[in-house]
């Protein structure tokens, strides 16, 4: 059987992965508590327990790191490095080195879209989704030529995420306004894409940044034709004018 490595289930994505691969016959587990993603040591002695039978790790993004930038401190700083870049990194270097060794394997980053769109009071958060970011396309030509394939994910926000509203973005208000079909992501609704990037049959899509948004970020409201916006304009020079328009009271 073979074994995929969750870093954490702290998401819902995660969780319903877990339940949606172990579905699927994989041996599925999750780095203990008590082993910080940052620490290099520790884990790479929990990665050698499954070394035999790995096939691929699962990286969700870090925390939601919510603080304005003149109220953050020094150890949020530190937090936001250990949870983030830096056990991006670890997680990287500990099982990218494993899967080398086993000349195959697969590291997946479910990251966020938050690594090319920042919002407000969550610059923390954005940069370390862009650092992250940044080291996929990185390990790719590090590790691809020894069998090793590597993808980032950049979902977009779910309902059971946390509410991340602040007055400096609008990004988090209306949100399911914001996808194309007026909807948020169905639960599990990413259980397939990650099934089939763990699959032999998505080598040719190695060290791809791939947008798993259901086109929100690309979307910026209905689309009008020529003759819809010279009617809006219309209407707005005759309220302008206090005057109704005709055909209407």
């Amino acid at each position: 059987m073979k074994t995929i490595i969750i870093t954490d289930l702290r998401t819902r994505e995660a969780q319903d992965a877990a339940d949606f691969l172990a579905a699927e016959g994989y041996d599925v587990r999750t780095v203990p508590d008590g082993v910080p993603l940052w620490d290099e040591k520790a884990l790479t002695g929990f990665a050698r327990t499954a070394a035999s039978t790995l096939a691929g790790v699962i990286h969700p993004a870090p925390p939601l790191f919510l603080s304005p930038l003149l109220e953050t401190t020094e150890d949020d700083f530190a937090r936001a490095r250990d949870e983030g870049p830096l056990s991006a990194w670890c997680v990287t270097k500990v099982f990218g080195s494993l899967f080398r060794e086993k000349r195959e394997g697969c590291l997946i980053y479910l990251n966020s879209i938050h690594a090319e769109k920042p919002v407000g009071h969550g610059f923390l958060f954005s940069i370390g989704c862009g650092a992250v970011q940044m080291l996929a396309r990185e390990v790719n030509q590090d590790y691809g030529t020894a069998g090793v394939r590597s993808y980032f994910i950049q979902r977009g926000p779910s309902a059971s995420d946390p509410d991340a509203r602040t007055d400096l973005s609008d990004l988090y208000y209306g949100v399911d306004l914001r996808y194309p079909d007026r909807r948020m992501p169905a639960p599990g609704s990413l259980n397939p894409l990650l099934s089939f990037l763990l699959s032999p049959g998505a080598a040719p899509l190695a060290g791809s940044d791939l947008r798993a948004d259901g086109g929100m970020v690309m979307y910026y409201g209905e689309r009008v034709t020529e003759e819809q916006l010279q009617e809006i304009r219309r209407r707005m020079q005759q309220e302008k004018q206090g005057g109704t328009v005709l055909g209407e009271s």
